[in-house]
C-alpha cells in the first residue's frame, strides 16, 4: 500500500514550487497582463507550500508507524519541495514590498 500523504506532499510541493514561475511566464507572454500581477501567485504558493509540509508530516508519521519504510523518502522530498515553494513565496513577498515602497516613494 502506498503512503498517500507522502505522495500528496510531493504533488503539492511541485505545485507550490511551480506557481510563481508559471505566473511570471504567463505574465511575460501575455500582452494584456503586466508583470506585477504575477504577484497574485505568492499567496497561492505559500498555501500550497504549507499544505505540502502538512502532508509530508502526515506521510512521515505514517511511514514511522508501518513495519517497512513505505514513503519515508517521498515524504522527505515533499517536505523539501514544500519548503522550496515557501521560499519562493517569501521572495515574492519581499519583491512586492520593495515594489510598493518604490512606487510610494516615486509619487511623493
Amino acid at each position: 500500500m502506498r503512503n498517500a500523504p507522502a505522495v500528496w506532499s510531493v504533488l503539492l510541493g511541485l505545485l507550490a514550487t511551480a506557481a510563481i514561475p508559471a505566473a511570471v511566464v504567463y505574465a511575460d507572454r501575455s500582452p494584456s497582463v503586466e508583470l506585477i500581477w504575477a504577484g497574485a501567485a505568492v499567496p497561492v504558493a505559500a498555501l500550497l507550500g504549507l499544505a505540502a509540509l502538512g502532508a509530508a508530516r502526515a506521510g512521515r508519521r505514517r511511514a514511522q508507524l508501518t513495519l517497512r519504510s513505505s514513503g519515508a523518502r517521498t515524504a522527505v522530498l515533499g517536505r523539501f519541495l514544500g519548503l522550496f515553494g515557501l521560499l519562493f513565496a517569501g521572495t515574492g513577498t519581499i519583491s512586492l514590498v520593495v515594489y510598493a515602497i518604490l512606487s510610494w516613494r516615486g509619487r511623493t
